[in-house]
């Protein structure tokens, strides 16, 4: 019985990390000099977040993907889901989430791409 007693946790628990000192910031602006930042920065290929173009091989090859594979058209729906409490204590915050009318990717055979489809909605 005393060996079981010498592995659990009895009494208050206090967390590890000291409470008083300096903050992770500080002692990395100590660590690291304005020199290395900057040698840091230089070497990394940044560019503008706005850019969004992937480059010209990659939407070349996405387009010749796009023609030999084309898709049957899947609306995305959109689901709204209300703040709300699970098991009736725990808060979940609302969001909206996306997903495919259709379970299944469809693809357009050779030639269906330009026939004209009819009106009828899929089972």
């Amino acid at each position: 019985m005393a060996l079981l007693t010498a592995c659990s946790v009895a009494g208050p628990r206090s967390s590890p990390l000291p409470k008083e000192g300096p903050t992770m910031e500080q002692i990395y602006r100590e660590r690291a000099g304005e020199a290395d930042r900057e040698r840091a920065r230089e070497a990394l290929p940044l560019r503008p977040s706005s850019e969004e173009s992937p480059g010209p091989v990659r939407e070349a090859a996405m387009r010749q993907i796009e023609r030999r594979f084309a898709r049957l058209a899947n609306p995305d729906l959109l689901m709204v889901v209300f703040p709300h409490l699970a098991q009736g204590k725990y808060p979940v915050p609302g969001y909206v989430t996306a997903f495919p009318m259709y379970e299944r990717v469809e693809y357009l055979l050779p030639g269906e791409e330009d026939a004209p489809r009819p009106a009828t909605a899929r089972p």
